[in-house]
């Protein structure tokens, strides 16, 4: 008789293992223990040889890959860790699994060859995701889901009933009009119909392809091939069907040879790979408050940023996310975001101290900040206020020692000078995207023509910046210019001298405007290496143990590889994945801001 187990570490609670192990206990042909010890949930055996191996290919196909999942495994132990007792709490609810289909009940109601073929409202035992489905979908026969896909190739766009009770999720075969996205959809969103053909149509990794198969079917930023037909966007936002009723619509339309749909308001997470972890990007939360345990007391009862209120009580912090906001609370101001960030990815530890955290983002300010061994805060540096126009951005670089190189970019390049100067710009303008915006236009992208709403310029803005990025990822070879990012004073800390970034652009666009990619490429590995070296001149001073990586920009796939390529040989990197990267971390570090409050 031998005893294995079988364990599934993750970065975040995942309850859907928690849910699997609770029925692995009913079965009666297995002597089975299970446990969860943080994050780390297990399953223990005792058997003869042939019985386990049953057992564990039953295993392999249960637990669904998660992308919070960092490493299972087997091993064989002398005594059992776990117990006969469930782990079922008040979170292990349908509703909460956070799945609305599995591998047992996804082949029967969407594939086109089962007899219960868009059967919506099927019952499944094992992941029993038919008890979350609303009543508006399950209202939805095979007939109407037909009748569904037939009105969307005659109208070319159609509504689906929302699981969240929130806006209709949208469905088109064309973009979907900037007026009916929401500010936070910045992107064209697509739902992938087909998955074999999906190399035919984007440029993905292995991981990435995980990703999108994971049980949290997230969004993830994907780049088109090359010369695409119809995708002439530089990046993309993709993901598999979530929910039963659109699975079930893109199997009817895969059969007509739809390979992808363009879809707007759906609750798909956002994802994003963050030193070889995928990390949320921002937290879109249920109904259900996110629960984070935690040991250390935080010197407020609850604290808030943007939708975002997380409160203490008895070493748990619960974070709950308010629909509308219209206010800052006094003493909550983004101005704090990367001490926030900062303190958030460390209330599993003792103390903060010995610690950097860079975050990047493009809705609060981007700095990096820094604790000492006393805890005391510290700012390094923080990303200049760029001008919202091309006018302001002309007339400073004429007023710098850029000028020269200024005037040779008009005689050679007037077309992109004249886009320069009619550049429109969404605020807020002290981030990379911004700057990232302004090199597009040197390296002789084209604006949107009708850039004068403010929904229109950010649109522009976004556009312009996944221009660089596409460009980027495009480079083959590691190869590349070095791109000045000088530092300069500030008027709270170091700052950028941002026009000499961008004459030094201009200069290897003057030189080399034949490889556009490497010049994209060298700017995100440049900016890497000169913060690889600023953490490395913090490091002599203070010292750092570790180093905080936020914000939202990592959802830069190109950005977030290169700092972490430059870092993690020297540094522990924390990316804080029980969280996310711009959004419940920034309001679990405020319970912990040693300040005031009114």
């Amino acid at each position: 008789m031998k005893k294995i187990r079988f364990e599934f570490n993750c970065t975040r609670d995942v309850p859907f293992y928690a849910h699997l192990c609770d029925q692995y206990l009913l079965k009666p042909d297995y002597d089975i223990a299970i446990g969860r010890e943080e994050n780390r949930y297990y399953l223990e055996a005792q058997g003869e040889q042939g019985k386990l191996e049953q057992l564990a290919d039953e295993v392999a196909s249960d637990f669904l890959l998660s992308v919070c999942l960092t490493k299972p495994d087997i091993k064989l132990v002398d005594d059992f860790s776990g117990s006969k007792t469930p782990l079922k709490s008040d979170k292990l609810t349908p509703a909460n699994l956070g799945l609305e289909y599995c591998q047992h009940c996804q082949p029967k109601f969407a594939d086109n060859q089962s007899a219960q073929f868009g059967e919506i409202d099927l019952a499944c035992p094992c992941c029993q995701s038919h008890l979350r489905i609303t009543d508006p979908e399950k209202s939805f026969s095979l007939e109407d889901i037909k009748a569904l896909a037939a009105k969307l190739n005659s109208q070319g766009y159609i509504e689906l009933p929302s699981p969240n009770d929130t806006l209709p999720i949208i469905v088109s075969f064309q973009p979907i009009d900037n007026k009916v996205l929401n500010s936070s959809q910045q992107r064209q969103h697509l739902v992938i119909c087909n998955p074999n053909n999906l190399n035919a149509h984007f440029s993905l990794t292995g991981s990435q392809i995980l990703g999108l198969s994971s049980i949290e079917k997230p969004f993830i930023s994907a780049k088109p091939i090359a010369k695409h037909p119809r995708l002439h966007n530089a990046l993309y936002e993709i993901c598999f069907a979530k929910s039963r009723l659109l699975l079930v619509l893109c199997e009817v339309l895969r059969q007509q040879g739809v390979d992808y749909l363009y879809i707007a308001h759906s609750d798909n997470p956002h994802f994003a790979m963050v030193n070889g972890q995928w990390c949320e990007v921002t937290s879109q939360l249920g109904a259900a408050p996110l629960l984070i345990p935690t040991t250390q007391t935080p010197l407020h009862d609850d604290a808030q940023t943007g939708p975002y209120i997380a409160k203490w009580q008895k070493h748990v912090i619960s974070v709950i996310q308010e629909p509308i906001f219209n206010h800052q609370p006094l003493g909550q101001a983004p101005d704090n975001a990367a001490t926030r960030a900062l303190l958030a990815a460390h209330i599993r530890n003792k103390h903060a101290k010995n610690t950097a955290a860079i975050y990047l983002s493009n809705q609060y300010k981007s700095q990096i900040v820094t604790s000492d061994k006393q805890q005391n805060m510290e700012l390094f540096f923080e990303f200049p206020e760029l001008p919202d126009n091309g006018y302001e951005i002309v007339h400073q670089l004429s007023d710098s020692p850029q000028k020269i190189l200024l005037e040779k970019f008009k005689a050679q390049y007037p077309e992109d000078y004249i886009q320069l100067l009619s550049l429109k710009l969404a605020a807020p303008c002290n981030n990379i995207q911004t700057l990232w915006a302004i090199v597009a236009i040197i390296l002789g992208a084209e604006t949107s023509k009708d850039a004068t709403k403010e929904a229109e310029t950010q649109l522009c803005k976004t556009a312009l910046c996944d221009f660089v990025i596409a460009k980027a990822m495009a480079h083959k070879g590691s190869n590349a210019p070095r791109i000045d990012f000088p530092l300069t004073k500030g008027e709270a800390a170091r700052s950028l001298n941002w026009c000499k970034t961008l004459g030094s652009i201009i200069s290897f666009r003057l030189a080399e405007d034949g490889n556009l990619e490497k010049l994209a490429f060298g700017l995100h590995d440049s900016f890497a290496d000169y913060i690889a070296n600023w953490i490395e001149h913090l490091d002599q001073n203070i010292g750092l143990k570790s180093v905080v990586l936020a914000g939202n920009e990592f959802s830069n796939p190109m950005l977030a590889e290169r700092i972490a390529l430059r870092l993690v040989k020297n540094f522990t990197l924390n990316t804080n994945p029980a969280m996310d990267l711009d959004g419940v971390n920034l309001a679990v570090g405020g319970l912990y801001l040693k300040q005031r409050r009114r």
